[in-house]
């Protein structure tokens, strides 16, 4: 008797352990630290089948840009905060700071810089296991951003959305595997009555997370050989001059 209860009690402590790790499993851990700074270039496209129609002045503002930066100030459990700040060709800006929680997807302030994941992710990954987006992972692969190659999370998504009439969008976007931060985004709206499409565009151009190397790592077996070669030459000259 008192064996089937230590075993029962066993299980029972094995399946709460397993569930425990489960959770934690989904929880999502930001891959950026405080210091992180990623600079962007924006860009924009508009057209329309309506000759009277004038373009946004967001999107006029857009493509009026320098470069936006986003700094990571701090980070606690899920939830990072940002500095943004956005200069104009023109030399004004404006600063914005907000935050993001990258297990359930929420950020704050509208308007703040919301594109930052759970670093570490992978394919068919659920992106907010704390939200209702249901969005996953569609692949891993390697693209070259700032002329380093990375290993990126793509996303592709669809769907229905409204305002002052009914659009359908299609984004594309990439984050960094490593720290979960954006690196390329493309998102189209597409309207129907009357026909309008417009798209923007980001793309990471510079950051202090990775830099380009000075030697291609091809070179550095070829370097060391060479140099090794020399030191043994060298060392033979020395000994045979000193006989």
């Amino acid at each position: 008797m008192i064996k089937k209860l230590f075993v029962g009690t066993f299980l029972f402590a094995l399946l709460c352990l397993t569930m425990v790790a489960s959770v934690w499993a989904q929880i999502r851990v930001p891959g950026v630290v405080p210091g992180n700074i990623f600079t962007y270039e924006l860009t924009s496209f508009w057209s329309s089948s309506d000759p009277s129609a004038a373009i946004p002045q967001n999107l006029l503002d857009m493509n009026k840009t320098d470069y936006y930066r986003v700094s990571i100030s701090n980070v606690t459990g899920a939830v990072v905060t940002t500095q943004s700040l956005w200069h104009f060709t023109n030399g004004t800006e404006t600063s914005t700071s907000g935050t993001i929680n990258v297990d359930t997807g929420a950020s704050s302030p509208p308007g703040a810089f919301w594109a930052i994941v759970a670093g570490g992710l992978g394919a068919n990954d659920l992106l907010h296991p704390g939200g209702t987006d249901g969005i996953t992972v569609n692949e891993t692969v390697n693209r070259n951003y700032t002329s380093v190659a990375r290993v990126t999370d793509h996303f592709l998504l669809t769907y229905q959305g409204s305002d002052s009439s009914n659009y359908i969008e299609h984004v594309d976007y990439y984050f960094d595997q490593e720290t979960g931060m954006l690196v390329q985004l493309s998102d189209a709206k597409v309207y129907s009555s009357p026909a309008e499409t417009v798209t923007i565009f980001w793309k990471i151009k510079d950051s202090n997370v990775w830099a380009v190397p000075e030697f291609s790592s091809v070179l550095i077996l070829p370097l060391l050989m060479a140099a090794t070669l020399l030191i043994a030459i060298a060392y033979r000259k020395k000994r045979t001059s000193i006989k």
